[in-house]
């Protein structure tokens, strides 16, 4: 009985450690693309919290001493994150009312003609950009006393919402009710968008 002595053809050997060189270079190559997707995650998510806004929605008011000149009253909207916050929607609402800007909130309110004709200041926040440690005095009564001291005793039931987004298109909303400080109530959220259904003030 003859042994089986056929040799291996080389070419099939050279065949076969091509292919084994190559599915170990496929490997290699999955891997080290899976590493960098991890990598690039990480990297994403790092340059977002390197970019996150918080607004924090506030009011001052100082009524000391007997001089008009000392009293302040204002809402603010400031930027305590470390990126840019965009204003998307910004809503008021007054007795449970929706109002659309600062002139029918005066007319909720029941303010005299004669008040509002000495005037108020106040900044446009819809669509802006407020940058880091930006503060925004969007509207202020302090050189009107008179007209301060009067929202000043109905603000308890102020709501003001306002929804911004970071410049990776994250959403957020923060919410006070109550600007008399008595009434206070803060509330904050992360909704997948600003809503397009909601009425948007006209500051």
């Amino acid at each position: 009985m003859k042994l089986f002595n056929k040799q291996i053809d080389p070419n099939l050997i050279i065949a076969v450690g091509v292919l084994i060189a190559s599915f170990s270079a496929l490997f290699v190559y999955m891997r080290q693309a899976s590493i960098m997707s991890e990598q690039t995650k990480i990297l994403l998510q790092q340059t977002k919290a390197n970019a996150w806004p918080y607004l924090d929605l506030s009011y001052s008011y100082n009524s000391s001493g007997n001089n008009d000149l000392n009293k302040i009253f204002s809402f603010a909207l400031h930027n305590k994150g470390i990126g840019p916050a965009i204003i998307q929607n910004v809503s008021i609402i007054y007795n449970d009312t929706l109002v659309h800007n600062w002139e029918e909130f005066h007319k909720k309110l029941q303010i005299n003609d004669s008040l509002l004709e000495i005037g108020y200041n106040n900044s446009s926040i819809s669509n802006k950009v407020i940058s880091p440690n930006e503060k925004i005095r969007f509207i202020d009564w302090s050189e009107n006393p008179g007209l301060a001291d009067i929202i000043r005793k109905k603000a308890g039931t102020i709501k003001i919402n306002v929804c911004y987004k970071s410049v990776f298109d994250e959403f957020w909303s923060v919410e006070r009710i109550g600007f008399d400080g008595i009434t206070k109530e803060i509330t904050y959220s992360q909704p997948e968008t600003c809503s397009s259904n909601t009425a948007t003030f006209e500051d």
